[in-house]
Protein backbone atom coordinates (compact mmCIF):
# COMPACT_ATOMS: atom_id res chain seq x y z
CA UNK A 1 0.00 0.00 0.00
CA UNK A 2 1.44 3.73 -1.18
CA UNK A 3 1.53 6.03 1.03
CA UNK A 4 -0.21 9.32 -0.06
CA UNK A 5 2.35 12.33 0.88
CA UNK A 6 0.53 14.79 -0.56
CA UNK A 7 -2.34 14.46 1.39
CA UNK A 8 0.41 13.35 4.75
CA UNK A 9 1.52 16.98 4.36
CA UNK A 10 -2.13 18.51 4.26
CA UNK A 11 -2.69 16.44 7.31
CA UNK A 12 0.44 17.63 9.16
CA UNK A 13 1.13 20.81 7.99
CA UNK A 14 -1.95 22.18 6.70
CA UNK A 15 -0.44 22.65 3.62
CA UNK A 16 0.73 21.04 -0.13
CA UNK A 17 2.53 23.76 -1.73
CA UNK A 18 6.55 23.13 -1.75
CA UNK A 19 7.85 26.66 -1.01
CA UNK A 20 5.77 27.00 1.99
CA UNK A 21 6.57 23.49 2.92
CA UNK A 22 10.29 24.41 2.91
CA UNK A 23 9.45 27.56 4.71
CA UNK A 24 8.18 25.35 7.36
CA UNK A 25 10.72 22.99 7.15
CA UNK A 26 13.40 26.11 7.97
CA UNK A 27 11.88 27.13 10.66
CA UNK A 28 11.60 23.44 12.22
CA UNK A 29 15.28 22.65 11.43
CA UNK A 30 18.11 24.19 14.12
CA UNK A 31 20.52 26.75 12.25
CA UNK A 32 23.18 25.70 13.86
CA UNK A 33 22.64 22.33 15.80
CA UNK A 34 26.16 22.34 17.41
CA UNK A 35 26.46 25.52 18.40
CA UNK A 36 29.72 26.08 16.15
CA UNK A 37 30.37 29.83 14.97
CA UNK A 38 29.68 33.65 16.34
CA UNK A 39 28.98 33.40 20.08
CA UNK A 40 25.93 34.99 21.46
CA UNK A 41 26.13 38.57 22.29
CA UNK A 42 24.32 39.71 25.34
CA UNK A 43 22.63 43.45 25.69
CA UNK A 44 23.31 45.49 28.74
CA UNK A 45 20.17 44.83 30.02
CA UNK A 46 20.68 41.01 30.12
CA UNK A 47 23.79 41.46 31.72
CA UNK A 48 22.49 43.57 34.29
CA UNK A 49 19.75 40.30 34.96
CA UNK A 50 22.56 38.28 35.29
CA UNK A 51 24.72 40.20 37.86
CA UNK A 52 21.13 40.13 39.87
CA UNK A 53 21.17 36.73 39.27
CA UNK A 54 24.91 36.01 40.78
CA UNK A 55 23.98 38.01 43.47
CA UNK A 56 20.79 35.58 44.21
CA UNK A 57 23.43 32.79 44.56
CA UNK A 58 23.35 31.18 41.03
CA UNK A 59 26.80 30.30 39.39
CA UNK A 60 28.01 31.38 36.32
CA UNK A 61 27.12 27.70 34.81
CA UNK A 62 23.11 28.37 36.02
CA UNK A 63 23.26 31.47 34.41
CA UNK A 64 24.76 30.03 31.41
CA UNK A 65 22.31 27.70 31.19
CA UNK A 66 19.49 29.63 31.72
CA UNK A 67 20.68 32.04 28.64
CA UNK A 68 21.64 29.29 26.43
CA UNK A 69 24.97 30.21 26.30
CA UNK A 70 28.45 28.84 27.77
CA UNK A 71 29.83 29.35 31.30
CA UNK A 72 33.14 30.78 29.52
CA UNK A 73 30.74 33.56 27.36
CA UNK A 74 28.95 34.31 30.46
CA UNK A 75 31.70 34.64 32.53
CA UNK A 76 33.59 37.27 30.14
CA UNK A 77 30.33 39.54 30.23
CA UNK A 78 30.33 39.75 34.15
CA UNK A 79 33.80 40.34 34.58
CA UNK A 80 34.59 43.81 34.55
CA UNK A 81 37.33 45.05 32.20
CA UNK A 82 41.19 45.44 33.66
CA UNK A 83 42.04 48.75 34.87
CA UNK A 84 44.96 50.44 32.60
CA UNK A 85 48.69 50.28 34.03
CA UNK A 86 47.55 46.93 36.34
CA UNK A 87 49.69 43.86 36.61
CA UNK A 88 47.35 41.91 39.01
CA UNK A 89 43.70 41.90 40.03
CA UNK A 90 42.75 39.88 43.49
CA UNK A 91 39.06 38.47 43.60
CA UNK A 92 37.75 38.26 46.92
CA UNK A 93 35.58 35.23 46.63
CA UNK A 94 33.00 33.97 49.16
CA UNK A 95 33.08 30.36 48.15
CA UNK A 96 32.51 30.52 44.34
CA UNK A 97 31.03 34.03 44.10
CA UNK A 98 33.14 36.56 43.52
CA UNK A 99 32.36 39.81 45.72
CA UNK A 100 35.02 42.48 45.23
CA UNK A 101 37.61 42.69 41.56
CA UNK A 102 40.62 44.91 43.26
CA UNK A 103 42.92 45.67 39.93
CA UNK A 104 46.20 46.45 41.38
CA UNK A 105 48.49 49.24 40.10
CA UNK A 106 51.74 48.54 42.10
CA UNK A 107 54.54 51.45 40.38
CA UNK A 108 51.93 54.42 40.99
CA UNK A 109 50.74 52.37 44.05
CA UNK A 110 47.09 52.81 43.13
CA UNK A 111 44.00 50.19 43.03
CA UNK A 112 40.32 49.69 41.98
CA UNK A 113 37.66 47.82 42.79
CA UNK A 114 34.27 46.50 41.36
CA UNK A 115 32.00 45.30 44.30
CA UNK A 116 30.02 42.81 43.08
CA UNK A 117 27.69 42.01 46.32
CA UNK A 118 25.07 44.34 48.42
CA UNK A 119 27.00 42.32 51.49
CA UNK A 120 28.58 44.41 52.92
CA UNK A 121 30.64 41.55 55.08
CA UNK A 122 31.22 39.84 51.86
CA UNK A 123 33.24 42.85 50.14
CA UNK A 124 37.11 43.39 50.75
CA UNK A 125 36.85 47.07 51.85
CA UNK A 126 32.94 46.81 53.42
CA UNK A 127 31.20 50.33 52.57
CA UNK A 128 34.78 51.77 51.87
CA UNK A 129 33.85 52.55 47.65
CA UNK A 130 37.48 53.85 47.35
CA UNK A 131 40.05 51.94 49.17
CA UNK A 132 43.77 53.38 49.66
CA UNK A 133 46.27 51.50 49.11
CA UNK A 134 47.12 51.07 52.69
CA UNK A 135 43.38 49.90 52.77
CA UNK A 136 44.37 47.51 50.25
CA UNK A 137 47.55 46.72 52.66
CA UNK A 138 45.82 46.33 55.80
CA UNK A 139 43.28 43.53 53.57
CA UNK A 140 46.06 41.31 52.98
CA UNK A 141 47.34 41.31 56.87
CA UNK A 142 43.86 40.46 57.83
CA UNK A 143 44.21 37.61 55.01
CA UNK A 144 47.29 36.50 56.76
CA UNK A 145 48.52 34.74 60.21
CA UNK A 146 49.89 37.53 62.26
CA UNK A 147 53.84 38.07 61.67
CA UNK A 148 54.10 38.05 66.06
CA UNK A 149 52.44 34.34 65.95
CA UNK A 150 55.13 31.94 67.82
CA UNK A 151 56.09 29.60 65.00
CA UNK A 152 55.77 31.89 62.19
CA UNK A 153 59.13 31.39 61.19
CA UNK A 154 58.10 27.51 60.50
CA UNK A 155 54.74 28.21 58.75
CA UNK A 156 56.62 30.90 56.59
CA UNK A 157 59.38 27.22 55.60
CA UNK A 158 56.22 25.39 54.97
CA UNK A 159 55.06 28.06 52.43
CA UNK A 160 58.50 28.52 51.09
CA UNK A 161 59.17 32.13 51.87
CA UNK A 162 62.17 33.74 53.61
CA UNK A 163 60.23 36.70 54.62
CA UNK A 164 56.84 37.72 56.01
CA UNK A 165 55.41 39.33 53.11
CA UNK A 166 51.21 39.41 52.91
CA UNK A 167 50.61 39.38 49.56
CA UNK A 168 53.18 36.16 48.91
CA UNK A 169 51.47 34.45 52.15
CA UNK A 170 48.31 35.16 50.37
CA UNK A 171 49.30 34.24 47.36
CA UNK A 172 50.40 30.88 48.61
CA UNK A 173 47.32 30.00 50.96
CA UNK A 174 44.63 32.06 48.71
CA UNK A 175 43.83 34.09 51.85
CA UNK A 176 41.44 31.20 53.31
CA UNK A 177 41.08 31.26 56.88
CA UNK A 178 40.01 28.77 59.59
CA UNK A 179 36.66 30.66 60.77
CA UNK A 180 35.20 31.83 57.18
CA UNK A 181 34.56 31.16 53.70
CA UNK A 182 36.16 33.96 52.11
CA UNK A 183 39.36 33.44 49.96
CA UNK A 184 41.61 35.27 47.34
CA UNK A 185 41.63 34.55 43.56
CA UNK A 186 44.92 35.84 42.07
CA UNK A 187 44.46 37.08 38.00
CA UNK A 188 46.90 38.24 35.65
CA UNK A 189 46.20 40.40 32.21
CA UNK A 190 47.09 37.76 29.39
CA UNK A 191 50.44 39.28 28.88
CA UNK A 192 51.27 38.43 32.21
CA UNK A 193 49.91 35.22 32.42
CA UNK A 194 46.32 33.64 32.51
CA UNK A 195 44.21 33.99 35.33
CA UNK A 196 44.71 31.03 37.86
CA UNK A 197 41.30 28.74 37.66
CA UNK A 198 39.45 28.57 41.09
CA UNK A 199 41.07 24.91 43.00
Amino acid sequence: MSTDYRKLCLELWGTDDVDELKRIAGKETPKNPRGAGRKKKFRASDVHEMEQLLQNGLSIQEIAKRYNSSRQVVGRYLTPAWQPGCTLRLVYMYRQFPCTFIDLDFMERKLWIHNRTDDMLHRAFGANEQPSWQDYQEFLKERCFPATRGNAKSILKELGLLDYDPLQIVEKTQGRLADDDMWVKFCYPKEYKTCERSK
